[in-house]
């Protein structure tokens, strides 16, 4: 028996109808998120499919050749048999299908549902990382101190010779050439995806609802920031970047955009850490207000 899933690239003409899918969830998923299927498409080789009503998403892990999917979006009295059409898809590989970027409801249900046939774990290292707008803005409190101090620091170092902007159309290009600048500090190799991701995100910055903000020092980019909106109470920021030798860089563009962008969303999620500690102990210092809850393993 053939599959009964035509899986596709994404394109932006899709993003309307897997918009009507995704915008159901919570949004603390950064994979429900159309602008990160999107952007992250050329690295992960995501993929659609809609099949009796429901939308299908499938990658595939670029060390290890494996396709992963995400469990079907759709109405929840019909979930479970839009379950087994995937199942299917493990009955003809090596009798295993395996999910990521399971919600806490979908788990419920699918365990339910199929018992000891379904194993999944929650997902320590991708899940996101979710702020209030407000605690990001203010800075208020004992524990968001120290990222205060280097607020002002930056501030008081770099007095009148600083100035916020906006993407735009004339500086679209500064972004992508500062993504470039960064990689070149680190492991350009290491982070080939996230470009990709960052060019995607700029080029098709009106069509995804893209925002964005840069800091310069006496003219120079020292660091920007890249997200989309996910819903009217959701922004996600998808890339924050910053000269590593400038103290409080990290710290002025994370409040100055969310000063000036995102004071009308209640939530702010930046997205997971994917288990690097740098990532993790940044994240973690801004004081989330939660994280996002997210489940991976197999179904046979």
């Amino acid at each position: 028996m053939g599959s009964r899933l035509n899986f596709k690239k994404i394109e932006l003409k899709d993003k309307e109808l897997l918009d009507g899918y995704l915008k159901k969830e919570s949004g603390f998923i950064g994979e429900h998120n159309f602008a990160d299927l999107f952007i992250w498409q050329f690295e992960y080789n995501i993929q659609f499919a809609m099949y009796e009503g429901y939308l299908y998403l499938k990658m595939t892990s670029p060390e290890e050749g494996k396709d992963f999917y995400l469990m079907p979006f759709g109405k929840r009295e019909g979930f479970i048999k839009a379950l087994e059409v995937l199942a299917e898809e493990g009955s003809r590989t090596e009798g295993k299908i395996y999910f990521c970027s399971v919600s806490k409801w979908q788990k419920t249900l699918a365990e339910a549902a199929f018992g000891s046939r379904l194993s999944l774990v929650q997902s320590v290292d991708f899940a996101d990382y979710i702020y209030t707008s407000e605690s990001l803005i203010e800075l208020k409190g004992k524990k968001l101190h120290g990222k205060k101090n280097h607020l002002n620091r930056f501030k008081r170092d770099f007095e009148g010779r600083w100035n916020y902007e906006e993407l735009d159309d004339y500086n679209a290009e500064e972004f992508f050439a500062f993504q470039l600048r960064w990689c070149s500090l680190h492991d350009p190799k290491e982070f080939e995806g996230e470009t990709k991701a960052v060019g995607a995100l700029l080029e098709n910055r009106k069509e995804l609802g893209v925002k964005g903000g840069l800091v310069r020092v006496e003219g120079q980019v020292i660091a920007m920031t890249l997200g989309a909106e996910f819903n009217s109470e959701i922004f996600v920021v998808n890339i924050e970047k910053a000269l590593p030798d400038i103290n409080g860089g990290y710290q002025i563009i994370n409040n100055e955009f969310a000063r000036r962008n995102l004071a009308g969303y209640k939530y702010i999620n930046r997205e997971e850490d994917m288990g690097i500690e740098g990532l993790r102990q940044a994240k973690t210092s801004y004081c989330p207000e939660f994280m996002g809850e997210a489940y991976e393993g197999w179904l046979l």
